[in-house]
């Protein structure tokens, strides 16, 4: 049930993604992706620079080799894969019934 939900949600914000990606491709004629990282400046900057602080203050090796490439990704195709896979995996299974 929970699964369901965030797929459900994560499905919407890919959509949210993708057509605000093609409306800004249709705007100005060049093909720029929203990355995770724009995506969550976008929605609270202030977390996000709390959150980078936080990290390179205590750990900065995780911050140039893990977080940044991942957040450096383009958000649309990657939540529509994660909302894919939670909505797959949390599908009810069909009952049988014998006759």
């Amino acid at each position: 049930m929970i699964g369901r939900l965030f797929g459900w949600v994560f499905l919407l914000a890919a959509g949210a993604v993708l057509v605000r990606d093609g409306i800004a491709w249709y705007a100005t004629g060049a093909m720029t992706p929203q990355s995770f990282n724009s995506l969550w400046f976008d929605l609270s900057s202030h977390s996000l620079g709390l959150f980078r602080g936080a990290v390179l203050g205590t750990i900065p090796w995780l911050w140039r080799l893990v977080l940044s490439p991942i957040l450096s990704l383009w958000a649309g195709p990657i939540l529509l894969l994660v909302a894919l896979y939670l909505l797959w995996s949390s599908r009810e299974a069909k009952r049988r019934r014998f006759q």
